[in-house]
């Protein structure tokens, strides 16, 4: 995945999360406080009605509609129970209808969980695309001279676009593409190799072939692998290079680091040098080893019987 692409998914998976979480927190907040706005409504309704009922027992001796009250008593008692007693009880129920307005509209529906999966969503990709990174940061670290990857690439879009090229006859393009496959994919040597054949066979650039096989070498390949690879390299040189010191120098090397190969078996041939006998260490200790003496027969006595023994004491 090429940098501007998983730069876009960290902004496009942060931003969601941001978004889904502020609506989240939104939403809560409203349906968590409609409970609390009904409690606060009611505390107020019955404060309002109190108060209205102790203002009536208050006035109720006073007057009601301009003239002495005859019976304040009886009047503040009924708006004290909710009755109906002239303008002060129509006032009471048009306050009361009146509170009831908010509370009487539709609730909106809760689309908290909704944004929490969005949330969590967002999170869990954000959380994968840095593993991933993570993951591949490792494989860096570690494969450099832990092993490599030395398999022909498949289903790559990078590499194949970079063969592409080569197919059109667009030996440098290729390269190009190959080398940012491999900064990519630094375990895949065998698009490392790829450019070295490139270099030989279509550019017939030995100098360069031969350092990207030098390169090549220098990482920890397995033991098989190795040795062909140098001796390849030897060929180039003594070959289209002919610097026949520089392939006696690859060959050496090659039979002294990694001599049980089938690749050192070859070197030695061309070295004119024999193969060693498997079991010649064991013949040399066979042949070091002293010879074993037959045990010198004791003298017989002459006064005992021939084959018997004096008795030892």
């Amino acid at each position: 995945m090429k940098t501007v692409g998983k730069a876009l998914l960290y902004v496009l998976f942060l931003g969601l999360a941001v978004v889904f979480f502020g609506r989240f927190r939104d939403e809560y907040a409203r349906t968590d406080a409609g409970p609390r706005r009904l409690e606060r409504a009611e505390g107020m309704r019955d404060g309002d009605t109190a108060n209205t009922a102790q203002t009536a027992l208050t006035n109720s001796a006073v007057t009601v509609n301009g003239q002495p009250n005859s019976s304040p008593d009886t009047n503040a008692l009924e708006l004290a129970n909710g009755g109906k007693a002239g303008p002060v009880a129509g006032q009471t129920q048009s306050s009361s209808g009146s509170s009831k307005g908010p509370l009487a509209t539709s609730a909106k529906p809760n689309r908290s969980a909704l944004y929490l999966a969005g949330f969590v969503g967002g999170m869990l990709g954000l959380a994968l695309l840095l593993g991933w990174d993570v993951t591949q940061w490792v494989s860096r670290k570690t494969t450099h001279g832990l092993g490599v990857d030395l398999a022909p690439v498949e289903n790559d879009l990078e590499y194949d676009a970079a063969e592409m090229e080569w197919t059109k006859g667009n030996h440098l393009d290729a390269i190009k593409l190959l080398r940012d496959f491999l900064k990519h994919n630094p375990s895949h040597l065998h698009a490392a190799i790829r450019i070295a054949e490139i270099y030989e066979k279509d550019l017939h650039n030995y100098l360069a072939a031969a350092l990207e096989l030098e390169e090549v070498l220098t990482k920890r390949l397995p033991r098989e692998k190795w040795g062909w690879t140098a001796i390849h390299l030897a060929n180039i040189y003594s070959g289209r290079m002919n610097q026949p010191d520089k392939a006696l120098a690859t060959l050496d090397r090659i039979v002294r680091d990694f001599p049980e190969t089938s690749a050192a078996k070859k070197a030695r041939q061309r070295l004119g040098i024999p193969d060693p006998e498997k079991n010649e260490p064991a013949q040399m200790a066979e042949e070091n080893l002293p010879a074993e003496s037959e045990p010198e027969p004791e003298p017989e006595n002459p006064s005992m019987p021939k084959g018997f023994k004096p008795r030892k004491r």
